[in-house]
Formats: C-alpha cells, structure tokens, sequence
C-alpha cells in the first residue's frame, strides 16, 4: 500500500478515467483510484446486452485514446451515420485502459471493491480492511455524475408478487417464454428494448409501450462528429443558436427544431414535455412506430394480475406478460450547483459542457494541470446538470455559455479544445473554414446570433 499520492480518485467510470487519463499525459503525478465495482468501466459494467452509445464513438472515452472505428455503419438502424460503440466495445476499452496504460505507466494505483470513507481514508468491501494514504494535492471526486441504470436502480412502483419485471438486460433470456412484452418508460433504453425485440423478430402486436410523458429527442442525422458530414452539422448548430435567440418558449424552440429536422419526436399529435438531450434516427422512430399499443396515462404506481394501476388510470394487462423496467433515471439530473468542480483540497468531477461529461472530465483536468489560481478555475468551471426539459436546458446553456466565453479568452485553454479529439468539431472546423465558403457563411451567422443568446435563454431558463 503506498503512503502517499497526489490524488485519490473516488471512482473508475467515465469521467474518472477521462480526468486521470489527461493528468497522466500533462503531468508528472501518482494517483490512487478506488471503485466499488470489482472492474473500471463505472455502469457500462451493468449495462443490458443490446446497449450502444447513443453518440458517435469518436467523441467518447479518454482524450489519449479513440474509441471506436470512425466508419459509416452500412446496416441496421444506424446506417449511414458513424459508428456508435456496443457496451462490450466500451468496456473492453476500460479494462485495457486501465491494465495496458494506467497500471503500467507506474503512477496508478486501482483499489476494486473498495468504498470511500474520508479524505485519504477508504475500506475494503469484501475484506472490510481499512486503507489511508496521505493526499499530497487533491481528492478528485469522480461521483457527481453516477449514473442510474435498469439492473441497479431502486423500483419506483410495486407489484403483485406473480408478476415478472426485471431490467432489460434480462430480456433476451426471458422473452422466448413470454407471449407479450410490456416496456414501461418513453426514453431510450425503452426504445432500446423495443427496437431490439423487433429486430429478433418479436411481434409488434404483442408489445406494449408505456409511454409516462413524450420526449423530444435530437436527430442523430443532425449532430454527426465527422468530416463528411461538418457542414450539415454546423447548420445545425447555427440553426439551434438562432432558435435560441428567437424563440419565445420551449414549444416554440421545439417546433422550431423540428422544422430544421434537429429533433424528432414519436408522435407529431402529441406536444413532448421531456428532453434529456438523448439521440435517436428516423429509422428508430419508424420502428418504434410499428408498435400500435401505446399507453400514455402517466407513470406506473403497481402492476397486478389483470392490469396496470397508472397515475390517470387503470389500463388491463394480459396474464402472460414480461415487463421491462427501462425507469432508471440515467445520469442524476439535478448536480447541486452549490458545489464548485474546484474547492481546496478537492476536484468534483461535473459537466462543464452540457451532455459531454468525457469532454468536461478531461478539460477539468487540464485546467488543473495548467492553472494555480483558484478563483478563476472556478470561474471557468461553472457546473452544468443533465435536463429533464428544454427549459432546463436553457437554463444549463447559460452556465455553459459563460464557462465557453473563459475557455475562449484563454490562449491555453482553447489551444487544448483544439487538439482534444473530446470536443468533436472544434478542429475540423479551423482546418476546413478557410476553403470552404458554405462553412464560412455558417461560421457568420453563428458569430451575429450568439449575442442575442445569451440573454433570451437566460430569460426563458427562468421557467
């Protein structure tokens, strides 16, 4: 056991691996990384089977090494746009980080099994042996941002004891001696499951989708991460920034998205009141629109024999039935903003830049790599949450606009965005701008709105 280190490291999923992964590159420091799983990789551990990235690879992961193939997908329901990584792919990729880079580089040490009590104290799960290490510069707090998934969350309805419901990661088990399948949630691991079903040919008839609010979701088409496809994607940026300085309320935005094709939705009859920044494809939606038997009476509160007891209602249910609980929250949604990323004698790993906590993890770490003085890390590392809804989103962008208006001023900083393969578009766009002049226009436009932003989305982030 080592006496002292750096930094201990409170976790080994997503944005621990990010941060530790950029320090080892900008400095000299030894680290201690603790997890309570047995493996790093964080929930990707307990994902379901059919779990894929619902972003392009490329821009997930650790800023040293890539992730995923940078192909265009030629089948399925991703086709045409780039690749999207499996859990296994994502996993293996942890586990090789940390046994082939981290582990050998000499100045990580991985403690599996192993809980966080205080400062550089921390205990054995199965062994209840007690650890300390003396913390020569800071905890690096790397669960803010722990994600709540199927198999592990806490069941927020109840149900008659005969009933079968279990996560999805049960699902190809199970399903064959089952004659109908009900997913309860309208997110993406709902979507997940369904399409997944039927893609193994499971009847369309013989699933039902309980849908407790409608979402909005971004068209995948509409925020690829690859050359081919920059000009596209930058329209749709600069399309949504001048959305954001227009518009006169969430619907409105919304509309307005659906319009330039950045959103979609399952149900154009039906005003979404949900957007947790997830993606999904024209595709998905015409898969998910074969299936006919939708409920929409709000969320389930306990599930009997005969039927389904909803907040609006009570709907029959056939005894033969597998439910699929896809109800887990994902990442926590509300971060208590009271909490700085930079405190004294600690980092707490957060979102800096909405829905891309790899990017934010390793920036935060370069930025703490870089710069000594306290106040103005704070000052550039204004906490974002995950949303539940377009105005929160506005409300989040502001704090991310004001984080982006520092990086930008910063020669270092933005010299990093620009090299960091995290950030998705930054670099093809400076490489690309001066020979193309469609870009150029887009980079104009982008330029006139962005004042105009600010002030609206702050308004309407109000609620």
């Amino acid at each position: 056991m080592v006496d002292e280190v750096d930094y201990l490291v409170v976790g080994s999923g997503a944005s621990a691996m990010s941060f530790v992964d950029t320090m080892l590159a900008e400095t000299d420091a030894t680290f201690v990384m603790i997890d309570r799983r047995a493996v790093p990789g964080g929930h990707w551990n307990d994902s379901y089977p059919f779990v894929r990235l619902h972003q392009p690879a490329n821009t997930y992961g650790v800023n040293a090494c890539p992730l995923g193939h940078g192909r265009i997908e030629t089948s399925g329901l991703n086709e045409g746009f780039l690749d999207l990584a499996s859990g296994v792919e994502i996993t293996r990729y942890y586990h090789q980080l940390m046994n082939e880079v981290f582990l050998p580089s000499g100045r990580v040490r991985f403690y599996p099994l192993c809980e966080h009590v205080s400062g550089g104290e921390f205990v054995g799960l199965l062994s209840g042996e007690k650890h300390t290490v003396t913390i020569k510069k800071k905890l690096v707090d790397g669960t803010p941002l722990t994600t709540s998934i199927p198999l592990t969350h806490q069941r927020k309805f109840t149900k008659d004891g005969c009933i079968e419901c279990m996560p999805p990661n049960d699902l190809p088990r199970l399903m064959s001696s089952h004659g109908h399948v009900t997913a309860l949630s309208g997110g993406k691991t709902a979507i997940d499951s369904v399409t997944w079903l039927l893609a193994n040919e499971y009847l369309a008839n013989a699933i039902t989708w309980v849908v407790p609010c409608d979402s909005w979701f971004f068209n995948r088409a509409s925020i690829q991460s690859g050359r081919q496809f920059l000009e596209a994607t930058m329209e749709t940026i600069a399309s949504r920034q001048e959305l954001m300085a227009t518009c006169t309320s969430a619907d409105d935005f919304g509309l307005g998205m659906e319009q330039a094709g950045s959103f979609l939705r399952m149900d154009k009859a039906i005003m979404p009141t949900m957007f947790h920044g997830t993606s999904v494809t024209d595709k998905d939606i015409s898969e998910m629109q074969r299936v006919t038997d939708v409920v929409r009476e709000g969320h389930v509160q306990h599930i009997g024999v005969d039927k389904m007891c909803l907040i609006d209602g009570d709907v029959a249910s056939l005894p033969d039935t597998l439910y699929v609980d896809c109800m887990a929250s994902a990442v926590a949604t509300k971060i208590n903003s009271q909490v700085p990323v930079f405190s004294p004698g600690k980092v707490a790993l957060q979102m800096i830049r909405l829905f891309q906590h790899c990017f934010s993890s390793a920036l935060i770490a370069h930025i703490q790599a870089t710069v000594d003085n306290e106040e103005y890390k704070q000052n550039c590392t204004r906490p974002t949450s995950m949303v539940e809804t377009i105005t929160d989103w506005f409300r989040e962008e502001s704090k991310a606009m004001m984080d982006n208006f520092f990086w930008w001023h910063s020669p270092e900083t933005s010299a990093w965005i620009l090299a960091s393969r995290l950030d998705g578009f930054t670099a093809l766009v400076t490489e690309a701008a001066p020979n193309r002049p469609e870009l150029q226009t887009i980079l104009m436009r982008l330029g006139e709105s962005r004042l105009k932003v600010f002030g609206n989305i702050l308004n309407l982030g109000k609620g």
